[in-house]
């Protein structure tokens, strides 16, 4: 018979001695083994316990080298201990303690399934290897093993039910932990969000600002570069100020533009052209070189408008502009 084949026979058998009931309530003063058995922990519990701490330790790799072999000694004691209340009174109590702790522990991802469960096992592992250190007899050896063999699958049916109880549970409480987490950062995103809009809206004001420099002259300077946003909102700034103000003359300073191109030529002369729409005389100021040949190049659109070299000529001219117009209407 093959090894796999005879782990399944063993499990099933187990299966159906589960369904007898608990192992001890099956047992007896009689039972094949189990005083040989209870005779060996008395005398060797020691060596037990050393024989299946070397054997986990040594093939768990989430031990070897991350955790000390004192603790997994302590484990392995706790499990000899487990067993014995178990085989001497059908005390489950300890175990079912101790299987809630393990449990716990892995769900905390302390260590291994594969851990765990040769953990319960190192018991049999530590009863066989004496057994075999004493010679025992073949079919008083077999009984004394096959009572430690139906202590272990109770107790890994009954851990395989608290620990799905406990995995479950475990990703309930993470998904509500995400789900409060998700909120929060929702929340903050949102306000963040808020907060850059609100900035944004404030850096377009700062950069796009209409001054009033004079009784009907309203200045608007012009810094770095002009996109395609940052336009209309200073052409819808300029035309809400030429309507507040009454203003008669705008100055465009492009003296703070970073460059003059083709495209921020086409924006101001349609800031020009806008003005002049609203009955206001739109005059640009801060005209350097390569600003003056930009405006040569596409000079229908600055047809009849007015430049200066500096926002004090301009300024000058303005005012000079406005107090003519000023006496016009007074006649």
């Amino acid at each position: 018979m093959s090894r796999a084949r005879r782990a399944r026979t063993r499990l099933l058998a187990a299966v159906q001695r589960r369904r007898a009931g608990p192992v001890r309530a099956r047992m007896g003063a009689q039972t094949p083994g189990l005083a040989a058995l209870l005779g060996l922990l008395a005398r060797r519990r020691e060596d037990v316990l050393e024989r299946g701490t070397d054997w986990v330790f040594a093939l768990a790799p989430d031990l070897q080298g991350k955790r000390p072999r004192d603790e997994t000694r302590d484990l392995v004691d706790r499990v000899i201990t487990t067993n014995v209340a178990v085989l001497a009174s059908g005390d489950r109590a300890p175990l079912g303690a101790f299987i809630a702790y393990v449990t716990s522990l892995r769900a905390a991802s302390e260590f291994r399934v594969s851990t765990l469960l040769r953990g319960f096992l190192s018991f049999k592992r530590g009863v066989a290897v004496v057994i075999a250190e004493e010679r025992w007899p073949a079919r008083e050896a077999l009984a004394a093993l096959g009572l430690v063999e139906e202590v272990y699958y109770e107790a890994i049916f009954e851990l395989s039910d608290v620990y799905g109880e406990k995995l479950v549970g475990s990703v309930v409480a993470r998904k509500r932990e995400l789900e409060v987490e998700l909120g929060e950062k929702r929340a903050e995103l949102e306000d963040k969000i808020t907060t850059i809009d609100a900035q944004r809206a404030e850096l377009r004001a700062l950069s796009s600002p209409v001054l009033r420099v004079w009784e009907g002259v309203l200045l608007l300077p012009l810094v770095g570069e002009i996109s395609p946003e940052r336009a209309e909102h200073a052409k819808g700034v300029l035309l809400h100020a030429i309507g507040r103000y009454r203003a008669r003359v705008v100055l465009i300073d492009v003296t703070g533009l970073s460059v003059v191109d083709a495209h921020a030529a086409g924006v101001l002369g349609a800031m020009m052209r806008a003005t002049g729409l609203v009955g206001a005389e739109g005059m640009l100021v801060g005209v350097r070189g390569d600003a003056a040949r930009m405006f040569v190049e596409i000079g229908e659109l600055f047809l009849g408008a007015r430049t200066f070299a500096t926002l004090g000529d301009g300024l000058r001219h303005a005012i000079r502009r406005v107090l003519h117009l000023s006496k016009a209407r007074s006649f």
